[in-house]
């Protein structure tokens, strides 16, 4: 049996590839900055609504004595 050399698939040179996008690159960084706003957002506005210690707030004791 005859094989033409043409059958056959060359696996002798390997595709080089062309890098990472450029744009890939701006997307991380837009990323990384919507990561850090987001988390300055969380610090800055973690003391909203948060009053203490007041004297308006309830005392409860968390025990069953009696007073």
């Amino acid at each position: 049996m005859i094989i033409r050399d043409d059958e056959y698939l060359d696996f002798s040179k390997v595709p080089e590839s062309r890098g990472i996008p450029a744009g890939l690159y701006r997307i991380a960084f837009l990323g990384l900055i919507v990561i850090f706003a987001i988390g300055g957002a969380v610090v800055l506005m973690s003391g909203y609504g948060h009053h203490w210690p007041s004297e308006k707030t309830l005392r409860v004791p968390l025990n069953n004595a009696q007073q």
